[in-house]
């Protein structure tokens, strides 16, 4: 574990849940993770950033890989061992954060995509008259 991990655990205080939300925010230059409470109470907050990666080798699969596996095996640590996870984002690391998820011992029991996708587009421009 880091020493962020080590200093977040001592400081942070809130009601412990077996079950946990983990919103996934995967941009083009950086993956975030938002771990909240069934009651939308933020646990953790922490991107690829947090772990020291800098630069253009934040928006890897392997970074947010190793990301979400080091922050599950703390939530793991807190006492949250089931989680639902939200994917939204066209990022690299949209599937490697389930899989580092999982691979730190946390259950994922849904795995739901809640991309905005535009139905009906942007409106056509007016035609150009001669």
């Amino acid at each position: 574990m880091t020493y962020f991990l080590k200093k977040y655990m001592l400081v942070k205080k809130f009601n412990r849940s077996v079950l946990s939300i983990i919103n996934v925010l995967c941009s083009s230059n950086n993956t975030f993770l938002n771990i909240s409470s069934l009651k939308k109470r933020t646990i953790l907050c922490v991107s690829c950033g947090s772990l020291g990666i800098k630069g253009s080798r934040r928006s890897t699969a392997y970074a947010s890989q190793t990301m979400s596996n080091v922050f599950g095996k703390a939530l793991f640590f807190l006492g949250i061992k089931y989680a639902f996870i939200k994917i939204k984002g066209f990022g690299n690391g949209r599937h490697s954060c389930v899989k580092g998820l999982h691979l730190s011992g946390i259950t994922v029991l849904r795995i739901q995509d809640v991309t905005f996708l535009p139905f009906n587009g942007c409106k056509v421009s007016k035609k150009r008259r001669v």
